[in-house]
C-alpha cells in the first residue's frame, strides 16, 4: 500500500501474522473485518478490536472513511495494563501520539498555538500547489507529445502506401 505510515498501519505490521499481512497488502481482505484478520496473539486482537469499536463510536457506522485518529489510539492504549510501546518504552503516550502530555491533552490550543499551526498548513500547501501546477503542465506536454507522434505515425503510413502504390518492379 502507497501511504503515509499512521499507528494502525504500524500495528498490523508488528501484530498480524506474516501470512495474514501479506493478504492485507494485496487487497486481499478488509484491514476493517477483525475475522478476516488473524493476528499473532489474542491480545493484539482484542486491541485492535477495541480501536475499531472506538473509531465507530467516534466516527458513527462510516468509521473507514476517516483517517487514523491518533487520540482514539491513545484512549485504546491507555486502558490497558501496561503503558508500555514496543522500541519506545514507558513514556508519556499521549505526547508519542498526539503531541501533548497527559496533564495537558484536555485543555484547548492557545491562539499563538493555532495561529503557528495555521502557518504550517500553509508552509505545507504551497509545495503542493506547485507540484500540482508541474504535474498538470508535464500532463500537457506529454499529451502534445503523444498527438505530434501520432500524426508523425499516421504520415509516415500515407508516405509508405503512395510509395507502395506508385511503386513499378523493374522488368527482366
Amino acid at each position: 500500500m502507497n501511504e503515509e505510515p499512521n499507528f494502525k498501519r504500524i500495528f498490523l505490521d508488528t501484530h498480524l501474522t506474516k501470512e495474514c499481512k501479506q493478504k492485507l497488502w494485496d487487497r486481499d481482505i478488509d484491514i476493517y473485518n477483525l475475522e478476516e484478520l488473524t493476528f499473532c496473539t489474542e491480545r493484539a486482537k482484542k486491541v485492535y478490536g477495541g480501536y475499531l469499536n472506538a473509531m465507530r463510536e467516534v466516527y458513527g457506522p462510516n468509521y473507514s472513511e476517516y483517517p487514523d485518529d491518533p487520540k482514539v489510539w491513545a484512549r485504546v492504549i491507555g486502558q490497558g495494563r501496561t503503558r508500555r510501546v514496543y522500541m519506545i518504552g514507558s513514556s508519556d503516550l499521549e505526547y508519542l501520539v498526539i503531541g501533548t502530555s497527559s496533564s495537558s491533552a484536555g485543555s484547548a490550543p492557545s491562539q499563538a498555538e493555532y495561529q503557528r499551526s495555521q502557518e504550517e498548513v500553509q508552509v505545507m500547501r504551497t509545495p503542493m500547489v506547485d507540484l500540482e501546477a508541474w504535474l498538470e503542465e508535464e500532463r500537457n506536454l506529454f499529451a502534445t507529445r503523444l498527438d505530434e507522434e501520432r500524426k508523425a505515425r499516421e504520415e509516415l503510413q500515407q508516405q509508405l502506401q503512395e510509395f507502395m502504390n506508385n511503386w513499378r518492379p523493374p522488368s527482366n
